[in-house]
């Protein structure tokens, strides 16, 4: 294999590993925080006030967005 595709193939899985790495953190930042207001008592109430935008998002998304943000939501009722 040539060195300049070996180049691009360590930079990809460097950007990959980075990116993934971004993601995780972003997970379980998300998962500190929701049990951090549910410890509180206020995870219903932050539920309540995200549950509208989340809807109006996926409506104006459509598709298979709108769908599944449907699905979840008649499920919690």
């Amino acid at each position: 294999m040539d060195n300049s595709l070996m180049d691009i193939a360590g930079y990809m899985a460097v950007r990959f590993a980075f990116i993934g790495g971004a993601v995780v953190l972003a997970v379980l930042g998300l998962f500190a925080v929701a049990m951090v207001l549910r410890r509180l008592g206020r995870l219903d109430r932050a539920r309540d006030l995200v549950e509208p935008v989340l809807r109006e998002q996926a409506r104006r998304r459509g598709g298979l967005t709108n769908m599944v943000v449907e699905r979840v939501t008649k499920q919690r009722r």
